[in-house]
């Protein structure tokens, strides 16, 4: 229980659900259009999905490994590294996922004929590290991080199935007329994956910031002061609202109304909660809350792509 807690197994099913999700609500109806299915195989996929979540669990292994003096403060109740599994077995474990994950990344790489595609799932290992050892202490800069891997979780199912078919000739001759509508569907997904994640952070580290200070780190809320961050989080929610209203006009344009009307009732909502939660909450519970608000925006975001099944 321990480590299963350790590794956060809501997110990474989030994470897997993600990625599936692109592949068969995304890329797959449009291939189907032409008779066709993608050119990664079912195994290759799963192998591509398992090297993602080995990456993610190491990575979160290695933050609360870092983080565990400033948990002394913030979150003694459920702190785990130090307590339940010593710092020696988490960075063994830390290691053991992280290298794993990279080594089937290369594989995958391989097995569409691009390994120098290996390197992603090094470089975002590598992301993690520092993120956890430098960026999450500076202002903004781990926010930013981790809203671009948050982006990558979708992109990188696009980009192996876009190499996988470059490696098959025949598939791609069928699809080619297709991947113009994909790629800004992959696109907007992922900006949209970006700002959720940057204001879900931000968010964390209001919550944090007395135990942030206390341990030294710079970030928004403990340079800025929780107000500014907090409306910083709510002008990066904002802009959200905007630019998910014109991809809603572009959905609607294009003959997606299911996936227009779902956007409009269930996800924009949501995101001016989030807005109001973030220009009102002054307590760590509350932006706890906001926290947890901004997660299953994210999940009522991505879960639209599911409409896409039916719309094609």
């Amino acid at each position: 229980m321990p480590f299963i807690k350790l590794i956060r197994p809501i997110n990474l099913l989030i994470m897997m659900l993600t990625e599936i999700l692109t592949r068969h609500c995304i890329i797959s109806p449009f291939f189907r259009l032409n008779d066709a299915a993608p050119a990664m195989g079912y195994f290759d996929f799963a192998l591509l999905v398992l090297s993602t979540l080995l990456i993610a669990a190491g990575g979160y292994i290695i933050n609360d490994y870092y983080d565990s003096e400033k948990d002394k403060i913030n979150k003694p109740e459920s702190m785990i590294i130090g307590k339940e599994i010593s710092h020696k077995s988490a960075l063994k474990i830390y290691l053991g996922l992280t290298g794993s994950g990279i080594l089937t990344g290369f594989y995958i790489s391989y097995k569409v004929d691009y390994q120098l595609l290996g390197f992603v799932f090094l470089a975002i290992a590598l992301m993690l590290w520092f993120y956890t050892t430098n960026y999450q202490k500076t202002a903004l800069t781990g926010n930013v991080v981790i809203g671009l891997l948050s982006a990558m979780v979708i992109v990188i199912v696009w980009i192996f199935e876009f190499f996988a078919l470059r490696s098959s000739p025949l598939i791609y001759a069928q699809v080619m007329n297709k991947l113009g509508a994909i790629t800004p569907l992959i696109t907007g997904y992922s900006f949209f994956a970006f700002l959720v994640s940057v204001i879900r952070e931000i968010l964390k580290d209001c919550e944090d910031a007395e135990g942030d200070k206390k341990a030294g780190f710079r970030t928004c809320p403990v340079v800025k002061g929780i107000k500014t961050a907090g409306q910083i989080t709510a002008l990066t929610g904002f802009l959200c609202i905007l630019l998910l209203g014109y991809a809603q006009h572009w959905l609607f344009i294009k003959g997606f109304d299911l996936v227009f009307w779902y956007l409009l009732i269930v996800v924009q909502p949501f995101l001016f909660y989030l807005v109001y939660l973030s220009l009102k909450a002054s307590s760590k519970e509350e932006f706890r809350f906001a926290a947890n608000t901004a997660k299953i925006t994210m999940v009522a975001g991505i879960l639209s792509m599911q409409l896409f099944c039916i719309s094609i």
